[in-house]
């Protein structure tokens, strides 16, 4: 007590000894020596402090001698004075280029963010949207300006979609080129986030040009972490998720129906049994094919290293349940990242290695449209525990019975191996090498029971099928760098070669008829159906190769952080072309001005950054179309008979034309754009446009099967153009910035038109081709959407418009000659105007404005992080509603409850503009909270952080369907062989419903 006391006197006397003092002083600008006002000027180690005046004055009173005070201002470089003796100290503050520093990978290299001439955005880690994310494309979502990524469903199978920029292309394909530790093509799906360093997308032709006939789409790097020098670092990151279902249809329930039935049809009906069945019942079909879903993800990795060598080890197991019952994945991944460094640090190796293991559990989206469908007057099961069903009925299925009586399965395998070598032999110049190993292997198997309804005429009882790629990549490289002059001037040239080499291979089968559904998948020779009803189909294998090399260079010029230009070429050669066209060569050059760097730019602390660039190119695509698509191809091609065993045999012949002029498309792109800093760099911001043209577009036409020139009636040929024009915004910064509190916020925005130019030449011509096909009871071949040069892909063109209903519950349409409203289709203003060669624009299903608000807050060891996302401008044909709003049809399905404010006449579904809506919206993307643990320094734990979130809290939209978040992909059905466009902002039903999800979890650093 008496050595307490003692320290406590001696505390007391030091305090009281050391000589308290105002200290005043003046702040200004190393720039231009002009007063700063708003500095904030603290005393180091307390929360006492003060702020400059607007001459960049401060007074701040009871000063210990021994103080430091820490100056400190956004987008300024913090300084730390001692204060000694001194009553005055003035101090001056430059600006803090860090930002400007930053490197960000553009493909075979990296560059300082100042030098950048093309339009590369970098995502790193801790900007990651939070929340359940199993795929990285979710963890971007909305962070870049152009790049759209939609997640059309619930589906935890369902890959996201995206397009950057808009759609370039039908058959070639419209999704980036990703890019993993060097690996070109890697499935982005098969990444841990928890792995990912960083993502760089490069936008625009000038900065994708390097990837050459593969970067139409853009490019994404994807950097994965790897280990530092210095101590052993364990991370453990820990969340479980809860998912519900965001929205529902609001359908009829039991009750509800029967009322519906009786001011419709009339009471009479009720007495029907099959559809209402002695006991009232009310079964809600949807809840009985659905749950609470349930996520647990746990990562571990372990990193470390010394100078010469590091390491980082990983582990990553995710367990997501789909809110579908039977549905979900869980994924097992595995990364060890190596770094070696010899002979005076100029011989740098890197090793790569993750291997990935995939159980998913897939969803038969038929089994959710008919759970929509089903009578809610109907019970599970019978008495007798057999399924209940409408024997007769073509549209009524018990989705209980089929979701119990089928397994659908998928295995998907992966291992990715590689090294990277670059070794300095002289001052400035490295050779690299570069050989990577992807295999794949990926099994798809599904089962159906005949006993139940659903399936009983199913040939494809059961059916497995197994697809295998091997990916072989080996580049080389050589990089020299080399300083001149004075004020950071320099120069680079880069000059490789590449050759890429992927082998497919794959079989499949299938029987039926067997005797026990016990076997399943499981053993396919015991089925009787490839005896009972013999086919030629039963199995099938297939093996195809895919070969590029490449030739590629590029060169840099930086002067005096003032000037930037860069160039690039590549040359590459593909198997997929036809033989008058394996080569293509992809250019690009772009140049950067920063203003503020010149003496004739005016400073001040308004404008401290401003850099003009512009850059065009020319990149290419074939990625959607398969190998040997550009020769005369053999195969069955109906049957003959052979005499000598008294049966039809299978026939061959040319089932595919050869065009030996099938070359890329090519996708031309100028970019302008400006880069800015505001306020002492307080906030930061990009301005783009870009005017983006596809040409040599990839497309199925038809042509005369006369048996000389063409054999079969279709050919794969380079003849269209589309064009995408837009405009990018990114801007933000910390809006607040104190010493326990900082929000910083930043928009996102995009402006994109799309225009089809053209679909002829002088030798094909795609004549009218329809899309988004119309569906119900009683349509075949209705289309909302015709394919026209000057509109923007989708464009719902063949909608006539809405009139009104008449007496008798038919519906009126506008008519395209005279006063009074029709109610033949072909007679209406859609029809009419089509065929005069001035079509209508009934809506557009692509947006004019998406955009994104990301908000992060940091209040001393709290910290709160939300994003809302938006889409506005685009139309959606709600198909699904209006087959659910058929009065007539109100015994054949279950409808939705307002289904009685239509006609009760109304029996037939129509195409009009009744059903087009508005398809904007802004969400709440995704949100959390979470706290920083004080830890008391020790042994063990060096960082605690718990937390709490979700994705999908709200949506904001007048869209009546269940989500204005479509599937957006639009390119050619049946894998590029089709000649009609997957649907664009068509709700068609039988979509696996979104979710809204909640998390917890836990972050802890060892």
């Amino acid at each position: 007590m008496l050595t307490v006391f003692a320290l406590f006197l001696l505390l007391g006397n030091q305090v009281a000894l050391a000589q308290d003092r105002t200290v005043t002083g003046k702040v200004v600008s190393a720039e231009d020596n002009t007063g700063l006002p708003g500095v904030t000027v603290q005393i180091k180690g307390t929360n006492r402090g003060t702020t400059t005046n607007g001459e960049g004055v401060y007074t701040l009173s009871n000063v210990p001698d021994n103080a430091t005070l820490v100056f400190s201002f956004i987008g300024l470089t913090t300084q730390e004075v001692a204060v000694g003796n001194r009553s005055t100290v003035d101090v001056n503050l430059s600006s803090d280029t860090k930002a400007l520093e930053e490197v960000v990978v553009v493909g075979y290299g990296t560059q300082r963010r100042k030098d950048v001439t093309g339009s590369v955005v970098q995502v790193s880690a801790k900007d990651f949207n939070p929340g359940i994310n199993p795929n990285p494309l979710q963890a971007i979502q909305g962070k870049v300006a152009g790049l759209v990524i939609t997640r059309p469903s619930g589906d935890p199978n369902q890959n996201p979609t995206v397009r950057l920029r808009g759609y370039t292309s039908l058959a070639g394909g419209s999704d980036p080129l990703y890019v993993v530790d060097g690996m070109i093509g890697v499935p982005i799906n098969t990444i841990a986030p928890e792995d990912i360093e960083s993502m760089d997308v490069l936008k625009d032709a000038s900065a994708a040009a390097i990837y050459g006939s593969r970067a139409a789409n853009g490019v994404i790097i994807v950097t994965t972490k790897r280990g530092k020098s210095g101590r052993t670092v364990v991370n453990f990151n820990n969340y479980v998720g809860m998912e519900t279902i965001s929205n529902r249809l609001d359908l009829l329930d039991g009750p509800s129906y029967r009322d519906a039935v009786t001011a419709i049809k009339g009471s009479t009906n009720l007495s029907d049994k099959q559809r209402f069945p002695d006991g009232n019942y009310d079964t809600d079909w949807v809840k009985e094919i659905t749950r609470t879903a349930y996520t647990n993800n746990h990562d571990l990795a372990v990193s470390g290293g010394s100078q010469g060598f590091s390491y980082r080890g990983s582990l990553n197991y995710i367990n997501q349940q789909g809110t579908v019952k039977n549905t979900g994945f869980n994924r097992l991944t595995g990364r060890i990242n190596l770094d070696q460094k010899a002979l005076d640090n100029r011989l740098n190796i890197a090793y790569n290695l993750s291997v990935q293991s995939r159980e998913s559990k897939l969803a038969d989206w038929g089994i959710i449209g008919r759970a929509v469908t089903f009578l809610p007057t109907l019970p599970v099961r019978n008495a007798d525990g057999s399924y209940y069903e409408i024997p007769g009925s073509f549209d009524l299925f018990n989705p209980v019975a089929m979701l119990e009586n089928q397994n659908f399965d998928q295995s998907n395998r992966q291992i990715i191996g590689g090294m990277n070598v670059r070794y300095e032999v002289l001052d400035g110049l490295t050779l690299g090498v570069n050989g990577q190993y992807r295999n794949e292997n990926n099994t798809t198997s599904r089962f159906r029971a005949r006993n139940i309804k659903a399936y009983a005429g199913e040939v494809r009882g059961a059916e497995r099928y197994l697809n295998t790629t091997n990916d072989r990549l080996l580049e080389l490289t050589a990089n020299y760098t080399r300083g001149f002059g004075e004020n950071n001037s320099n120069f680079t040239v880069l000059g490789g070669y590449s050759y890429q080499q992927v082998d497919y291979d794959g079989f499949g089968a299938y029987n039926s008829q067997f005797l026990t559904n016990a076997i399943s998948y499981n053993n396919l020779g015991l089925g009787a159906g490839s005896l009972t009803s013999p086919r030629s189909d039963y199995a099938s294998s297939y093996r195809n190769q895919l070969k590029l090399a490449s030739f590629f260079g590029r060169a840099t010029v930086n002067l005096g952080d003032k000037y930037n230009v860069t160039a690039t070429l590549r040359r590459d050669g593909s198997s997929k072309l036809g033989a008058n066209n394996k080569w293509g060569l992809f250019p690009s050059l772009a140049a950067g001005w920063t203003l503020t760097n010149e003496s004739f730019f005016p400073k001040g602390n308004v404008l401290n950054f401003l850099k003009l660039r512009a850059g065009w190119g020319q990149t290419g695509n074939t990625e959607g179309i398969s190998p040997y698509q550009s020769l005369q191809l053999y195969g069955p091609r109906g049957t003959y008979y052979n005499g000598s065993i008294g049966d039809f045999l299978p026939g061959y012949g040319i089932t595919q034309n050869a065009n030996p002029d099938l070359k890329w498309e090519v996708v031309e792109q100028t970019n302008v754009g400006l880069d800015f800093q505001l306020f002492n760099s307080r906030l930061t911001g990009t301005l783009e446009v870009y005017n983006k043209l596809t040409r040599d577009m990839l497309y199925n036409y038809t042509v005369p099967a006369d048996g000389v020139r063409y054999f079969t009636d279709r050919i794969t040929a380079n003849v269209g153009s589309m064009r995408n024009q837009g405009i990018e915004l990114s801007l933000g910064g910390d809006v607040i910035a104190k010493e326990n509190f900082v929000w910083t916020a930043r928009i996102v925005g995009s402006l994109n038109r799309n225009e089809i130019v053209s679909l002829k030449n002088d030798q094909f011509d795609s004549g009218i081709v329809r899309f988004n096909a119309f569906g119900g009871r009683g349509l075949s071949d209705v289309f909302a959407s015709i394919v026209q040069p000057g509109s923007p892909l989708g464009t719902f063109n063949n909608v006539p418009t809405f009139a009104g209903f008449s007496s008798d519950g038919k519906v009126l349409l506008v008519s395209g000659s005279g006063d009074q409203p029709v109610t033949d289709v072909s007679k209406a203003d859609a029809a009419v105007r089509f065929a005069a060669g001035n079509p209508l624009n009934q809506g557009n299903p692509q947006p004019f404005l998406t955009g994104a608000f990301i908000n992060s807050f940091r209040f001393g060891n709290f910290d709160l992080n939300f994003q809302i996302r938006g889409v506005f401008g685009n139309k959606i044909l709600n198909n699904l509603r209006s087959n659910l709003m058929i009065p007539g049809s109100i015994l054949e399905t279950n409808m939705l409850r307002d289904v009685t404010t239509l006609p009760k006449e109304y029996s037939t579904n129509v195409l009009s503009t009744y059903w087009l809506e508005s398809g904007s919206f802004a969400r709440l993307d995704n949100w959390q909270i979470g706290y920083n643990v004080p830890l008391t320094p020790g042994k063990y734990i060096t960082n605690a952080r718990i937390y709490a979130g979700g994705n999908n809290l709200f949506v904001l939209t007048g869209y009546k369907g269940v989500d204005p978040e479509l599937e957006v992909r639009g390119n050619l059905s049946d894998n590029g062989r089709g000649r009609a466009p997957e649907s664009i902002g068509m709700d068609a039903g039988g979509i696996y419903p979104k979710t809204r999800s909640f998390q917890l979890g836990v972050n802890l650093t060892f």
